[in-house]
């Protein structure tokens, strides 16, 4: 156990320093103002502090929105979806859930397509239509426009996630690995949906702020050391609530010890230009590879 430790750490090390190299030969800049907060966070996250809180906005709010977004790497949103929009979303959510559910307790299920004790994600189960009409909320767009200024835009794929009561904590990670770390501009955010209460006992998502352009933080470093207010980032919420993200940040799922069931929708955007290959999580890679998507929008 201890030498494939090793040789993850030693993996990690040999990332970590292509990555230096990379943002280095871009900008030295960028990589002397960023190089301590990176192997602080990485490495020793129990030494970091962050004290802003992330303030939760209107969709009206569209300048104070993308601040936010640009400072944190997400945003919340108060009023992303009306009562009927909520009550339709989380009815097909909760069919779909059940079904996943049904199937995984009757052994049809391969155990990678869990993503922890009584945690699924829609997306590894292919595109989820019944909520693809989303990724055309005309609420959420103008937010979109702002963070993506100036870049043509696709709405690509629909999926999310649910966590079971009893459903435990889930490792921080990011969702693009190595991909496009340290880069200004994201090329990929996803938007998630809330159709119920979210509090802290529902199992919300934690999001570290301010990591979105980090490197992947190494998981066993962080499993082990991870520190009492990363924990506590939570994004809670009501029905209607919305989170933009960009996928680089850290998050991970948390404990659900209540007693209902915590869905969360999503819809992944993807600039027009990005490569295929550097689009993952809930998008729909097959439809993508054959130019078809949801929604393109242009923005420029």
């Amino acid at each position: 156990m201890g030498v494939v430790v090793a040789n993850q750490q030693l993996g990690w090390a040999r990332q970590y320093a292509r990555f230096l190299r990379r943002v280095g030969s871009r900008s030295s800049r960028d990589l002397l103002k960023g190089i301590v907060p990176w192997t602080c966070y990485s490495l020793f996250p129990s030494l970091m502090r962050r004290s802003e809180s992330s303030p939760v906005f209107p969709c009206s709010d569209v300048e104070g929105a993308v601040r936010a977004f640009r400072r944190d790497g997400f945003v919340v949103l108060s009023d992303a979806l009306d009562a009927d929009q909520v009550a339709e979303l989380r009815r097909a959510m909760t069919l779909k859930g059940e079904d996943i559910v049904r199937r995984d307790e009757a052994g049809e299920l391969p155990e990678w397509k869990r993503h922890g004790p009584r945690r699924y994600s829609f997306g590894e189960y292919g595109h989820s239509p019944e909520w693809e009409h989303l990724g055309r909320n005309d609420r959420v767009l103008p937010i979109l426009r702002g963070i993506w200024q100036g870049h043509d835009f696709r709405a690509v794929g629909s999926g999310g996630d649910f966590v079971l009561p009893g459903g435990t904590l889930q490792v921080l990670h990011n969702d693009m690995s190595w991909r496009a770390a340290g880069e200004p501009i994201p090329r990929v955010l996803y938007v998630n949906y809330y159709v119920s209460d979210v509090v802290k006992e529902s199992g919300p998502i934690r999001i570290v702020p301010g990591t979105s352009r980090f490197p992947v933080p190494p998981l066993k470093v962080i499993a082990r050391f991870e520190p009492r207010w990363m924990k506590e980032s939570l994004v809670t919420g009501g029905p209607g609530y919305a989170v933009i993200r960009d996928p680089r940040t850290w998050h991970g799922g948390t404990e659900n010890s209540s007693t209902d069931a915590r869905y969360m929708a999503d819809i992944g955007y993807v600039l027009s230009d990005v490569p295929i290959d550097e689009v993952n999580g809930d998008t729909n890679l097959e439809q993508l590879s054959q130019g078809r998507w949801i929604a393109e929008f242009s923005n420029s």
